[in-house]
């Protein structure tokens, strides 16, 4: 045999063996398994991408209900100190309408009214938050008369007695 020949018939043996090899690459079960597992690796890429858009969506909902959260903490604590003003306030007329009709009382039916000893037993009534500010820039707070009602200058309660 001439060495052509051989040659040619060694080419072709090796280009029999290679297209054997993808044959069965292609048809066999291997390549099914592979074709199943590309599959799988696609569906997978597929729900990474969708679970992490789920997740962008709730940590923006999150940031969104903190903020939310946090306007209504601010509106609650703004809401009780209006209101815990304004129930001071009201003490404070309470009190005065009451000195004023003990004052009254005493004055213009001493005989008939029932002994009233001290007035009324409130603590001094704390200041809103906006006085106290002003108060610690201006000094101490120092509160009115004991007694004084629209103007009077007495220095305590008046006693009434029967």
């Amino acid at each position: 045999m001439s060495p052509d020949l051989v040659g040619y018939l060694a080419a072709a043996g090796f280009a029999l063996a290679v297209a054997a090899f993808l044959v069965g690459r292609l048809t066999g079960a291997g390549a099914t398994r592979r074709r199943e597992l590309e599959e799988q690796l696609a569906d997978a890429q597929e729900e990474l991408s969708r679970v992490a858009a789920d997740a962008e969506d709730l940590l923006e909902q999150l940031g969104t209900a903190r903020d939310e959260h946090e306007a209504y903490r601010l509106d609650v604590v703004e809401h009780f100190s209006g209101t815990s003003d304004l129930l001071r306030d009201l003490t404070v007329q309470y009190r005065s309408v009451y000195e004023h009709l003990t004052k009254g009382a005493s004055t213009l039916c001493p005989e008939g009214f029932v002994a009233l000893t001290e007035g009324l037993p409130v603590p001094q009534i704390a200041e809103p938050l906006a006085d106290r500010k002003r108060s610690e820039e201006a000094g101490p707070f120092e509160p009115a008369e004991s007694g004084a009602v629209n103007g009077d200058s007495e220095t305590e309660a008046p006693r009434l007695s029967v």
